[in-house]
């Protein structure tokens, strides 16, 4: 076999200026992306969505992309979501092979939640990846739920959406949250003419297995461990709907507290209101058992027979 022998001194310079040119053109791109006309694109997109968006500032980020400083989310019914920045890029890659997917990255409650979607008609994968949202900023979710939380989330997960609306969402999604607590609040108990008034508990570690099948979301883990209270859900799971604040939530949880915890002065008139209330619900074990009803964004319990 005859051997082929390269003569780099012709190769490298050829080599170096193709490389430059590379360069050169996808800086150009870069500095030459016309940011605020993409800008515009995502606040019409998001408007036929529902949502408004807000940004103080625009400008490239990526080979192919956005990025919005200073951004506020707001849906229809006046929640606001503030997002100190949110990058979008295209993948040049994906473009090559014909395939439009976005990746983002927003930096919201001191974390950041990173993810990307397919664009087009068809089926669209969504993933999604959360490190260390600060539960505690989260007033959102906070006025949803109707108690103040504490924990830092972090977790993945991936959901396929499908391009016919008679076909069902698919997907899972993993969660974790440290040091998560109730920092006060009133819970909605049917059959109380008032809530339920919450002092601080600390639930210590939460897990949370949610399986998405067939446009229904189960969870087949959901449980608090190691905190001033013990709480486990038993089958639960929603009906996935476009706006997922009023998506019907059913299941049952149980709830112990802890000795040291229901021991404490300040804890001892509401050990003795459960066990009021709740006498018909309570276990052998000494934990509550509670009807869960509603919806993922109002959620309300009642008490449900003991074990």
């Amino acid at each position: 076999m005859k051997r082929i022998s390269v003569d780099w001194t012709v190769w490298k310079p050829r080599l170096l200026y193709g490389a430059f040119f590379a360069a050169a053109l996808l800086l150009a791109l870069r500095q030459t992306f016309p940011a605020e006309a993409v800008k515009e694109r995502l606040v019409l997109e998001a408007a036929q969505r529902g949502w408004q968006v807000n940004a103080a500032e625009a400008g490239p980020a990526g080979l192919v992309g956005v990025a919005l400083k200073d951004v506020t989310l707001k849906d229809r019914e006046g929640l606001t979501i503030p997002v100190e920045r949110i990058d979008a890029t295209l993948a040049v890659g994906q473009l090559l092979l014909g395939r439009r997917r976005l990746a983002f990255d927003a930096r919201l409650y001191d974390g950041r939640v990173r993810g990307a979607f397919d664009l087009g008609a068809g089926p669209q994968a969504v993933d999604l990846k959360v490190d260390g949202l600060d539960l505690a900023q989260a007033v959102p979710l906070r006025k949803a739920a109707g108690v103040d939380l504490a924990g830092v989330v972090s977790g993945t997960g991936r959901l396929v959406l499908p391009a016919d609306e008679k076909a069902k969402a698919e997907g899972r999604l993993d969660l974790a949250v440290k040091d998560a607590g109730l920092a006060g609040g009133t819970l909605p108990v049917a059959g109380m003419a008032v809530g339920l008034t919450l002092p601080k508990v600390a639930l210590g570690q939460v897990t949370a297995a949610l399986k998405v099948e067939g446009g229904k979301g189960t969870f087949e883990k959901l449980a608090a461990t190691g905190g001033d209270a013990e709480l486990s859900g038993e089958g639960l799971y929603f009906m996935v709907q476009p706006r997922l604040e009023y998506a019907p939530v059913f299941g049952k949880l149980s709830f112990k507290l802890s000795d040291a915890f229901a021991a404490k002065p300040e804890v001892r008139p509401l050990k003795s209101l459960l066990d009021a209330a709740l006498a018909g619900s309570k276990g052998r074990d000494g934990a509550y058992q509670l009807q869960l009803f509603g919806s993922l964004g109002h959620p309300q319990v009642r008490p449900a027979a003991g074990g």
